[in-house]
């Protein structure tokens, strides 16, 4: 075990922090990838109608709100172990359940429950990699483990969709009219990789600091985590800010979600002709959105700051967004690549702002009020995006999250000087936290 007594050199725990960091967040976004290209295609496949599937993603964006900082504060003073074990075993029974139900009220509560999954895991695991980091060596940087994560992130997601790709052209299923079809098969090995990552967290997130003395006065500890993130977001305009840009980007990633599948499978043939070929396109959007973070380093320095790269990122990707509406598959595929590269380098800067604002005991909570911030758009955008799909088409509808995005990345036209908060490393008794 590492001690408060070990060598000074604290590259080595440090190094072994950031390498499971990125192994977790990898397992985290594999199964993801599995499902991700074909929730859309498999509700329109079961005769779920466009605005129809809007309300229901928008469900899904509801209960991620309503529960977005009761779980992130529950991960502040519980402990981010239980929590994140937590979240994967709820997201193992909602994968598969999306797999195999096929009635209206099924799939809300499928959705539901995945939603309850992400609101738990939604800061959880980059908190665990931060706070630990920080106790070995208050001044470690952070940006070279976030952005190689949202990198992993990126490939796993890739990845993922690529095995979706190759398991609709290789499963023996039917393609429609029965209970399990093709498309259902990706979402039951992501629940199989779910069981995976809840085994991995279980050995590797060790030490968690929060929540490890906390036996006493533990409902106390949450409601003062939820106070404390909310009044650093009433008093920082800096988090203001960081929340009207994570807004922007629910909205655009709600938007690309729900319409680009649809608008593809009208130009290619219907949902079952669409599958493999736009699991093989989000594959590439993946890959691509992880180029965007390994770039993200260099656009910083490029722009000499931070919110400058955001807003290069940002306004590119809305650009790009609104390009994806051509009549033509292979315009539109291009726009949507180069829409995840755009984005892909400008979220990661956008997790490490929300962290340089946070103190130790916060990290969790403000990544929550960040996903807070972006459910809410993505809940107007479901459903208005996808009652829009009916009216118009998917390709017209995209123009409007593309609009949500030019328009949120006016707010880092000005970058306020001052900063409210610094991160506070742990108490020493708390740098034991990662063993061998």
């Amino acid at each position: 075990m590492i001690s408060a007594t070990a060598p000074t050199d604290h590259s080595s725990p440090i190094r072994r922090i950031e390498r499971r960091f990125v192994a977790l967040t990898a397992l985290r976004w594999l199964p993801v990838g599995f499902k991700s290209a074909l929730t859309v295609l498999l509700l329109s496949e079961r005769g779920v109608p466009a605005a129809a599937i809007g309300v229901v993603l928008a469900v899904y964006s509801v209960t991620v709100l309503l529960l977005e900082l009761p779980t992130g504060g529950l991960a502040d003073t519980w402990g981010y172990r239980p929590v994140l074990i937590t979240a994967s075993l709820v997201a193992v029974a909602s994968t598969a359940a999306l797999g195999l139900v096929t009635s209206t009220w099924a799939l809300i509560a499928a959705f539901m429950l995945g939603g309850l999954a992400r609101a738990l895991d939604s800061g959880p695991l980059q908190a665990w990699f931060v706070d630990t980091t920080r106790a070995h060596d208050p001044d470690a940087p952070i940006r070279r483990g976030i952005t190689r994560a949202g990198a992993t992130e990126s490939l796993a997601l890739a990845l993922g969709a690529l095995g979706a790709t190759a398991l609709i052209a290789l499963v023996p299923l039917p393609s429609h009219g029965a209970r399990v079809i093709a498309m259902s098969a990706p979402l039951l090995v992501a629940a199989a990789l779910g069981i995976v990552n809840a085994a991995f967290l279980w050995s590797w997130v060790t030490g968690s600091p929060h929540g490890s003395r906390v036996e006493v006065g533990r409902a106390a500890q949450l409601r003062e985590a939820i106070a404390s993130g909310l009044r650093l977001a009433r008093a920082s305009a800096r988090v203001r800010r960081i929340l009207a840009i994570a807004a922007a980007g629910g909205a655009a990633m709600a938007g690309v979600e729900l319409l680009a599948p649809l608008h593809f499978a009208d130009m290619l043939g219907g949902e079952g002709a669409a599958a493999g070929t736009y699991s093989l396109l989000v594959t590439c959007g993946f890959i691509g959105s992880a180029v965007g973070s390994l770039a993200s380093p260099f656009l910083v320095r490029l722009a000499r700051a931070p919110h400058r790269a955001i807003l290069v990122g940002a306004v590119g990707a809305s650009i790009m967004l609104a390009a994806i509406s051509a009549p033509t598959p292979w315009r539109a595929a291009t726009a949507f690549v180069a829409f995840y590269v755009m984005l892909g380098t400008a979220m990661p800067l956008v997790d490490e702002l929300t962290h340089e604002e946070a103190a130790t005991g916060q990290r969790s909570t403000m990544l929550s009020l960040n996903s807070m911030a972006m459910q809410v758009t993505a809940i107007a955008m479901s459903a208005g995006a996808g009652a829009a799909a009916g009216v118009l088409s998917p390709g017209t509808a995209m123009l409007l999250p593309a609009a949500v995005l030019a328009l949120g990345t006016l707010v880092l036209l000005r970058w306020p000087a001052v900063s409210r908060t610094i991160p506070v490393p742990l108490p020493e008794e708390d740098r034991s936290l990662v063993t061998d």
